[in-house]
């Protein structure tokens, strides 16, 4: 495939629309499983553990995920997968016990791992060189856009029609990504299938430290998606899927002018400053009993993480190289994974026991300490051994 030269392409514009309706499906579905998952007859600690299962799945098929996407073509990988989370979210829409719901969402997070590696190493192939970080950064719009929608059709949906109707929903929205999918023209670039195969075809264990606080980051993200409705029952804080809306729309406004700053200046310019203000925003969180403190922590969130995560991301690429998108998709993936599947689990047993404020307050200590210290030292790593650093 030949190398654009400008970042506003055909492909790049059709690949942000694709994005948007993909994850829009899976973000209308996202907050509601814990709940779904409590009329099915789970306890709080158990629903939140199936919510998480479809992230437990995905964690380990994403090396051999990126090790595909590396090696096959891209474009049918995505779009066999996402026929499967269309196959997925229509049988969820028929789900009447427990363990019906078990099996799905570990199904649908097989086929969420392949297509969510797939499309980080597709897109990537229409992006200049010189513009990663900004590209990176309005490649995010899809699940910006997504986060803001999805949460508040579903919440509305289930309120009117009920969860067989919203899953039935989101089923339909991804059979329109697969129609997108097929419109767009793609060669996937050579690769040698016969090389051989070892631990960095699979993980690159260079950027691992930087997967460590992608993790850290989306922990935050598995907990509020999850729980932030339970929350809003709890606290009696009405319009809660606010949050979604409100971080997304400073996502907006944030992403593609940090991933300019990571292009010129480094990832260590916009990193510090992103770890203490996404810890700040579940310290405001952790305190929250009207809707306004929420909104504010929705958008210090969005201006610390959506500075931070696609800053990581581009700065893996640089580092590692296109060729090599697919494991470097994985890498951070799987550090979301962890994250997302981790975060909902640990949750559910820290609110029965000590409550919302000390789940949000310990989370944010966590964060700020653990993301700062692993850079420290990642950053300081990279200039003594290859004599240059993010």
């Amino acid at each position: 495939m030949h190398e654009e030269t400008k970042l506003w392409n055909k492909s790049y514009i059709m690949i942000l629309i694709l994005s948007t309706v993909i994850n829009s499906a899976t973000q209308m579905v996202t907050p509601l499983v814990s709940k779904f998952a409590i009329s099915l007859g789970a306890q709080l600690s158990i629903a939140t553990t199936i919510a998480s299962l479809m992230s437990w799945s995905a964690l380990f098929l994403r090396p051999f995920a990126g090790l595909l996407s590396d090696r096959f073509n891209r474009k049918k990988i995505i779009l066999i997968s996402n026929l499967a989370i269309a196959v997925c979210l229509l049988l969820m829409s028929g789900a009447k016990t427990v363990t019906t719901l078990v099996a799905i969402r570990i199904l649908h997070g097989i086929a969420f791992s392949f297509n969510s590696v797939a499309m980080m190493a597709f897109n990537t192939m229409y992006i200049p060189k010189d513009r990663l970080g900004e590209g990176m950064g309005w490649m995010a719009l899809g699940t910006i856009v997504s986060q803001a929608l999805g949460p508040n059709i579903g919440i509305a949906l289930v309120e009117k029609t009920g969860y067989a109707a919203c899953f039935a929903v989101a089923a339909a929205v991804c059979v329109v990504g697969v129609l997108i999918i097929l419109m767009m023209h793609y060669e996937h670039p050579v690769s040698d299938k016969s090389r051989k195969l070892d631990i960095n075809s699979l993980i690159s264990l260079r950027i691992l430290p930087y997967a460590a606080i992608m993790c850290l980051f989306s922990a935050g993200n598995g907990l509020a998606s999850n729980m932030l409705v339970l929350f809003g029952d709890a606290r009696g804080i009405a319009n809660i899927g606010l949050f979604f809306t409100a971080y997304s729309i400073a996502m907006v406004v944030v992403r593609p002018f940090s991933g300019k700053l990571v292009d010129k200046k480094g990832l260590r310019f916009v990193l510090y400053p992103a770890i203490v203000l996404s810890s700040a925003a579940y310290f405001v969180l952790g305190s929250a009993t009207a809707l306004w403190m929420v909104i504010l922590a929705a958008i210090l969130k969005a201006v610390g993480q959506g500075s931070g995560q696609p800053g990581i991301q581009s700065t893996c690429l640089r580092q590692i190289g296109r060729e090599k998108a697919g494991v470097v998709s994985s890498t951070c993936y799987i550090g979301q994974d962890i994250g997302n599947a981790v975060a909902p689990v640990i949750g559910g047993f820290v609110v029965e026991r000590f409550g919302y404020t000390n789940l949000f307050y310990g989370y944010a200590v966590v964060l700020l300490v653990g993301a700062s210290l692993i850079f420290f030292l990642k950053y300081n790593y990279d200039v003594k051994k290859y004599g240059d650093a993010a």
